[in-house]
């Protein structure tokens, strides 16, 4: 294989390796095995690759020299790089949108996307319910998931737990946190209810 087949087959992969990676950025998953990055990245960049020389060659007058057989432009390597971003992006957005519309009109509720975890669903839509949290050393929080963690290679996750009261098991306040919350990580915790919301 020449050094030009080389950067050839790297070309295609880099914008779908970014795409791929700025996706899931935002939606996270479990670590993925070499083997179907490699493919998957192939796949979108030789897609977007081609995108990108079919505009270079019929809107562009091949301004970036997209048709060359030796090493590429700068010009042509910076739009690869731009347009895996750029995709990337779109799919978050994209994905933005179907949780906002299944959201706003429950008919639509068959195109949310497939959420990652119970966690994940839990915490990605706009849950109005309060969490009473229990702790394995016995305590007991009340209040709304302000903030929180996702990562698919983790065991466990951490959270921040604002509007928090310390509470009995009755729920009546012990004592209100003042500051901006308790930060609890899932590890620390033995169940976790939802409750009502409450203003």
């Amino acid at each position: 294989m020449t050094i030009e087949n080389i950067i050839g087959l790297i070309l295609y992969i880099i914008p779908g390796f970014l795409a791929m990676e700025v996706y899931h950025a935002a939606y996270p998953v479990r670590e993925r095995d070499n083997f179907i990055l490699s493919t998957w990245s192939i796949i979108y960049g030789a897609a977007i690759s081609s995108f990108v020389k079919f505009i270079d060659s019929h809107l562009l007058k091949n301004a970036l020299h997209s048709d060359s057989s030796s090493l590429p432009s700068f010009s042509f390597l910076i739009v690869l790089i731009l347009s895996g971003l750029l995709v990337g992006f779109l799919g978050v957005i994209f994905n933005k949108i179907r949780f906002w519309i299944s959201q706003k009109w429950p008919r639509f509720k068959k195109i949310a996307p497939i959420p990652q975890s119970t966690w994940a669903k839990i915490n990605a839509y706009s849950n109005i319910d309060w969490a009473v949290v229990f702790l394995d050393d016995g305590s007991i929080y009340l209040g709304w998931i302000k903030d929180y963690t996702y990562d698919p290679n983790s065991e466990n996750q951490d959270f921040l737990l604002s509007h928090a009261s310390c509470v009995d098991e009755n729920l009546n306040i012990k004592y209100e946190i003042t500051g901006c919350g308790v930060y609890i990580n899932t590890k620390n915790i033995k169940r976790i209810e939802f409750v009502q919301g409450r203003t």
